[in-house]
Parts: C-alpha cells; sequence; structure tokens
C-alpha cells in the first residue's frame, strides 16, 4: 500500500465515532510523517474528546509544521492538562516567537509538567532567535 492512501484511510479514520480509533488514527499519521496530514490533524485539535485532542497535538508536534502554531496556542487553554501539555509540547517542537506569550503564561500553569515543557518552549524559542 502507498503512502498516500495510507494516509487517506487515517484522515477518514479522523472522522469514526469511536474515540480509539481516532486517536490511533492521529497518532498513526505521526508515524508516517507526511506534511499532508497538518491539516486533518489541526481539524482534530477540535474534537470532542480530549484523547483525541492530545493525540493530534503531540503528532503535530513530531510534523513540527508552522501551520500549527495558531491552534496550538489556542489549545493551551483548554481544561484538561495532559490537552495543554501536549500543545505546549507542540509548541516547543516548533519553536516559533508567536507562541512566546503563551508559554510565558504557561510557565504559572496549575499543573507542573505544563510549567515545565513550557519552560523547555521558552528555552527553544530563544535558541532559536
Amino acid at each position: 500500500m502507498s503512502d498516500g492512501k495510507r494516509i487517506d484511510f487515517l484522515v477518514e479514520e479522523l472522522q469514526n465515532d469511536d474515540w480509539i480509533v481516532r486517536e490511533d488514527a492521529a497518532e498513526l499519521l505521526a508515524e508516517i510523517g507526511d506534511p499532508e496530514a497538518v491539516e486533518p490533524l489541526i481539524k482534530s485539535l477540535d474534537d470532542d474528546d480530549w484523547h483525541v485532542k492530545e493525540a493530534a497535538a503531540l503528532s503535530l508536534a513530531v510534523l513540527t509544521d508552522s501551520r500549527a502554531v495558531e491552534p496550538l496556542i489556542h489549545l493551551m487553554k483548554d481544561e484538561k492538562a495532559s490537552v495543554r501539555y501536549a500543545a505546549a509540547i507542540g509548541l516547543a517542537s516548533i519553536a516559533d516567537k508567536k507562541a512566546l506569550k503563551v508559554l510565558k503564561k504557561a510557565v504559572e500553569d496549575d499543573n507542573p509538567i505544563v510549567r515545565k515543557v513550557a519552560k523547555l518552549g521558552i528555552d527553544a524559542i530563544e535558541k532559536k532567535e
């Protein structure tokens, strides 16, 4: 099976009724590493299930595409700490200066892991500049 067909199948699975299937599809898209997966993964950041949002954000961290910066910044407001953590990893991985403000705010997050990743993201952005 070619990568194109594999990604098409996985992109379709991001719409599956079962959140576990959607989560798995998001994770597998990162493994394939096709830039065509970025837009469907960005759409998955709005999923109703936090597992899917978290998986999509982590996959976007692997793909390191600047198109994901604004959607990941928005995701930093999520009520679920694991989703904020995944978004912070994505922002740290991409290291775009547009994320600096939200990462500086996240240094004061209630969750210590989110705070730690936010600091790593700030460091990554400062090193990149």
